[in-house]
């Protein structure tokens, strides 16, 4: 039970766990890794679930499908570069996207990356799309999908490692990003977000058996909403966006919570799982605020086959509430507001 524990810790705790137990080494500087989830899910509801997966009554065998390709290099002790190919479930599989390519350079307790890089608002957006870095199936949707599933900028960042303790540790990574375009489709609507710049500060505090993140991030942007009917160009506006997350771990207990703030949204979820060697079962309550009126009770089992392959079986009740739709991505015809979703998921590094 203690190599389990250690595991699970390791597991949950560590943006890294993917790289170290995943990658294949070319050659003595060259690495090249691998992720994927399907699923096969279904809601009772009619009208579609969540943004870039549209999840409705009819059983889907691909809304969750994700494959990435990861190769790295390290050309000396100071400089490296990195490369991240990924058809995210929203992508066909001729248009995969490029979700980070940069060039670091690393020298004491300071890293600098330029290029294409992860929006650090999350305790897993490192790892966003490896279902088999995180517990559930997917992220926490009242959270993650707040920002519409944009997931990277171009830009800049530079982050400060600082020891605290021989235990605990301070990342400090303020980052900047330049003119950048996203696509997000919802229903019939296309929205085409033009983003003019993007200024944050990513902070992390963790120990052997925590992580606590703060994240602020403003953005100045236009949006461009298409549809059958037309097309309206609405003017540039701004956002500040605020994060907060902390993970735990007690024995083989794990908590976690998140919440993120914004001009259009409150919302948040705290979720706890308990690991019993390859099982790991797990709640999580969610509620969004404002924008969507919506809270949610998730109930799922983790079954890790090995340490490269897991398998998810989750049932999830989501209740729109003052009329909204709530995680519902466009209002029912027939006034349904409620769903429950189920799904089995399995995810696999190579």
């Amino acid at each position: 039970m203690q190599t389990s524990k250690i595991c699970f810790i390791a597991t949950t705790l560590s943006i890294s766990t993917f790289a170290v137990n995943a990658q294949l080494n070319l050659t003595d500087n060259i690495s090249l890794s691998g992720f994927g989830s399907t699923s096969i899910t279904q809601s009772n509801n009619a009208t579609p679930l969540y943004v870039n997966r549209e999840i409705t009554d009819n059983t889907c065998y691909d809304c969750d499908t994700t494959l990435g390709l990861q190769g790295d290099i390290r050309f000396n002790d100071n400089f490296n570069t990195s490369i991240q190919i990924v058809k995210r479930p929203q992508d066909s599989w001729s248009s995969p996207r490029l979700e980070w390519v940069y060039v670091g350079y690393s020298v004491s307790d300071f890293n600098l990356k330029f290029g294409r890089l992860r929006l650090p608002l999350f305790l897993s957006s490192e790892y966003y799309y490896v279902g088999q870095a995180y517990t559930s199936a997917r992220p926490p949707q009242e959270v993650y999908n707040s920002i519409l599933g944009i997931t990277s900028y171009d830009g800049i960042s530079g982050t400060w490692d600082i020891e605290i303790s021989d235990d605990s540790y301070l990342t400090v990574t303020p980052y900047l990003g330049i003119e950048s375009n996203s696509k997000v489709g919802i229903g019939d609507k296309q929205y085409d977000f033009n983003i003019d710049n993007t200024v944050g500060l990513h902070s992390e505090l963790s120990g052997f058996d925590y992580r606590i993140i703060f994240n602020y991030a403003y953005s100045k942007y236009a949006v461009k909403v298409t549809t059958p009917q037309g097309s309206l160009d609405y003017p540039s506006d701004n956002i500040n966006i605020y994060t907060l997350g902390t993970e735990y771990s007690l024995e083989q207990w794990l908590l976690t919570a998140e919440v993120l703030i914004d001009e259009m949204n409150f919302n948040w979820y705290s979720s706890i799982a308990y690991n019993i060697d390859k099982f790991t079962p797990y709640v999580t309550y969610a509620e969004s605020h404002h924008g969507k009126k919506n809270n949610s009770l998730l109930i799922g089992l983790r079954y890790d086959l090995t340490t490269r392959v897991s398998l998810n079986t989750e049932w999830k009740y989501t209740n729109a509430k003052g009329g909204s739709h709530g995680e519902l991505i466009r209002t029912p015809v027939d006034g349904d507001t409620d769903a429950q979703l189920y799904t089995i998921m399995l995810n696999f590094i190579f």
